[in-house]
């Protein structure tokens, strides 16, 4: 009986401590999403003339490869449109460095080659911070990793 206590008992804990676990997971998503967060081919209702105006003028004078931005902020939150000719997808990842004196938060973004006709931007939203730098690149993160 003290044994088939002590199982339960173990159990529990064991069950208890999962669900901790899960839960810190959840908040660590649910945080960076406040700080950070990207769509393809979104545009937020507020910025649709100048940002429609802007993508319009980068199509017609961009080149394959060739990167545009466009940045919008308000008291709370800055809005970054990237645009690339040629690019189906768009790799996005955000870095942070507390130790950084200048930087403490770096958005790495490189275009995804589709075919030449591909068409899509990406709207990335942040908190409105000086800190965070942005990095148009053509070699993925995971490339400079290794």
């Amino acid at each position: 009986m003290r044994k088939l206590f002590s199982i339960v008992i173990l159990m529990t804990l064991i069950s208890g401590c999962s669900t901790e676990k899960e839960q810190e997971i959840y908040d660590l998503e649910s945080s960076m999403v406040e700080v950070f967060h990207y769509e393809l081919d979104v545009v937020e209702p507020g910025h649709a003339d100048e940002v429609n105006q802007w993508l319009e003028n980068a199509r017609l004078t961009g080149e394959s490869g060739q990167y545009f931005i466009y940045q919008d902020n308000t008291r709370e939150d800055l809005y970054a449109y990237v645009y690339g000719k040629g690019y189906s997808d768009y790799e996005v990842a955000f870095i942070y460095n507390p130790k950084d004196p200048v930087t403490k938060g770096q958005i790495h973004v490189t275009g995804i080659m589709g075919d030449s006709k591909a068409d899509h931007f990406v709207q990335i939203r942040t908190i409105n911070d000086l800190s965070i730098m942005f990095t148009l690149s053509d070699e993925s993160l995971q490339e400079k990793l290794k």
